[in-house]
C-alpha cells in the first residue's frame, strides 16, 4: 500500500473564516461548501503545474498499452498527465481539495478477480523484481521523481496566496449579503 502524500499546501486562518461563517448562520457544511469553492481556482492552479510536470517529464513512457485481440490492434490508454484531477474531500470534518491521480482514470486491469496495478500507477509507485509464470524475471520499474513535491516547491507560496484571496473575497461577500457593512 502506497504511503499517503506528505506534499501539502495549508491555507492558515481558514478556522476563522468558519467561525465567522458560523455568526452568519452557516452550518457546518455550507461553509465547508463555501470554503471548499474558494479554494477550487488555488487547486486548478496546482494541478495544471502538477499535468505540465508529468506531461512534459515523462514523454518517453508508454501510458498504459494494451493489445486488443478482437481487433489485433495496439491501443494506448490515458497517460498520467491525463489522470491528474480534483478530489474535494466531501466527509472530511476540514474543507480541502486533493490534488493528484485519480485512480479511477488510471485504466485499471483485473487479474485473478482483483484490481491490478496498471502501468501509469507502477511507474509513479514503482515495483520490485517482477517474473512470468516460467519464472523469467521481466525486470523492475524505477519509481517517478517527486513531482507534486516540486510543484509544492515552486508554486506553493503563489497557490497558498490564490487560495487566501478568495477565500478572503468569498467571506467579504458573505459579509455584505448579511448586511453587515
Amino acid at each position: 500500500m502506497p504511503k499517503p502524500n506528505t506534499n501539502t499546501i495549508k491555507v492558515e486562518g481558514l478556522n476563522e473564516v468558519k467561525r465567522a461563517l458560523k455568526k452568519l448562520g452557516y452550518s457546518v457544511k455550507e461553509s465547508r461548501s463555501l470554503v471548499n469553492k474558494s479554494l477550487r481556482p488555488a487547486a486548478q492552479k496546482a494541478k495544471k503545474a502538477l499535468k505540465g510536470k508529468y506531461k512534459y517529464r515523462t514523454k518517453n513512457k508508454v501510458p498504459g498499452q494494451r493489445y486488443d485481440a478482437s481487433t489485433k490492434t495496439k491501443t494506448v490508454g490515458k497517460s498520467i498527465a491525463d489522470s491528474i484531477g480534483l478530489k474535494t474531500a466531501k466527509k472530511s470534518k476540514f474543507p480541502s481539495i486533493y490534488v493528484g491521480t485519480i485512480i479511477k482514470r488510471l485504466n485499471p486491469t483485473w487479474v485473478k478477480g482483483k484490481k491490478s496495478k496498471n502501468l501509469p500507477a507502477m511507474l509513479i509507485e514503482g515495483t520490485k523484481e517482477r517474473f512470468h509464470k516460467s519464472g523469467k524475471s521481466v525486470g523492475r520499474i524505477e519509481h517517478m521523481h517527486d513531482f507534486p513535491k516540486e510543484v509544492v516547491d515552486q508554486k506553493g507560496t503563489d497557490i497558498a496566496n490564490t487560495a487566501q484571496r478568495d477565500v478572503m473575497k468569498m467571506l467579504d461577500k458573505m459579509i455584505k449579503q448579511a448586511g453587515f457593512k
